[in-house]
């Protein structure tokens, strides 16, 4: 059975979705967004979504100036219809504020999923779920029960 898409078209689908974190984080360079999310993308997250370019520009600020030296790997991506789903390792150091914490100079390595849909070959909505719970485990913020 065909999702109805082809695999040409599920190919682009991934090297679209791969560009945020092989492009933009890899190379800071904010102003491909415009090129990648439709005006109107919404980006969902455990903080709330932001809607339009604008305010998802912004978060991505947030989080550059928080990591400025972040790297993330793509571990995984598979593609069906119009989702992309990503599993990726990012790693960096916590030099900038961050959701009100304070710099810590630690070096951190979460995994992340993202959810992509594709519309018209632009990021119509994107669901990022980090380990949030590890990351602030690794910056010191929270502790783990013991064992």
């Amino acid at each position: 059975m065909t999702d109805g898409v082809t695999p040409s078209e599920r190919a682009q689908n991934k090297a679209l979705a791969r560009r945020i974190p092989e492009e933009v984080f890899a190379e800071g360079d904010l102003d491909l967004l415009d090129e990648l999310y439709a005006e109107d993308a919404v980006e969902h997250n455990a903080f709330g979504d932001q809607q339009g370019r604008p305010a998802i520009r912004e978060s991505y600020e947030a989080f550059l100036t928080a990591f400025p030296d972040i790297s993330q790997t793509v571990e995984d991506v598979v593609a069906e219809r119009d989702t992309v789903a990503m599993y990726i390792t990012s790693r960096g150091t916590h030099e900038g504020k961050l959701w009100g914490i304070e710099p810590t100079g630690q070096e951190i390595e979460v995994q992340q999923m993202f959810f992509v849909r594709i519309e018209d070959g632009m990021i119509a909505e994107r669901w990022f779920l980090p380990d949030s719970l590890s990351l602030l485990h690794q910056l010191g913020v929270i502790e783990f029960p013991p064992t």
